[in-house]
This record gives structure tokens, C-alpha cells and sequence, in this order.
């Protein structure tokens, strides 16, 4: 499967959190509206269904947090830092999310 479009690179600690399980998933790496890249203490099944709270720093389309449901597509150790990498995609999210996510890429991501 190849990507549509490029990940921005978030410059900001963005906290992803488990809305159904509760506690911390990950913290954010990259996004675009159609998928993310967390890094978890604990390994992600793969096709596995999450539903996410992206707790954002600023406020954003009104709100501080931004909700999706997203489909684990692959999960990988992350040498050296006891970790794990994983590739999400966006399975199910509000304009409003989508909207979060253009202002955050805008705000935060990093220039090339």
C-alpha cells in the first residue's frame, strides 16, 4: 500500500491517548488526514481497532483534544529505545477532527 500523502513530522509532545482501554497509547511522531505514527511503550497488534484522543497544546476548532478511530496497519520495535513504532490509519473521524488536523500540521510540523 502506498502512501498518499506525505507525514509532517510534529516539533510538539503530543500525548495519544486509549479512549477505550483508558491510559496512555503512545505519543504522536507524524500525521496526515489519513493516517499517524505513534511510539508506545507496549507493542500494537496489527489490524487492530483503536479509538484515540490526541491531546493537543493549543486549542484547535475548539477544542483540546482531537478524536479518531484509526486501524493499527503495522508495529515495530524501536532499537536502542526499548519502544515500539506504530503505523496507524484513519478509519473514522469528524470534519471537525480533519479540520484539527490541517491546524496542527500547520502549527507544528516541522519546515522543510
Amino acid at each position: 500500500m502506498t502512501r498518499k500523502q506525505d507525514r509532517k513530522e510534529i516539533n510538539q509532545t503530543i500525548p495519544v491517548v486509549d479512549v477505550i482501554n483508558g491510559g496512555e497509547f503512545g505519543e504522536l511522531i507524524n500525521i496526515t488526514t489519513e493516517g499517524l505514527m505513534v511510539i508506545s511503550d507496549q507493542p500494537r497488534s496489527p489490524h487492530s481497532i483503536f479509538q484515540l484522543s490526541l491531546q493537543l497544546p493549543t486549542e484547535l476548532e475548539g477544542s483540546l483534544t482531537l478524536e479518531l478511530g484509526a486501524d493499527c496497519l503495522w508495529c515495530r520495535e524501536a532499537t536502542n529505545f526499548n519502544r515500539h513504532w506504530a503505523g496507524l490509519q484513519i478509519i473514522d473521524i469528524s470534519d471537525q477532527g480533519l479540520k484539527q488536523i490541517e491546524q496542527l500540521i500547520l502549527l507544528y510540523s516541522e519546515s522543510e
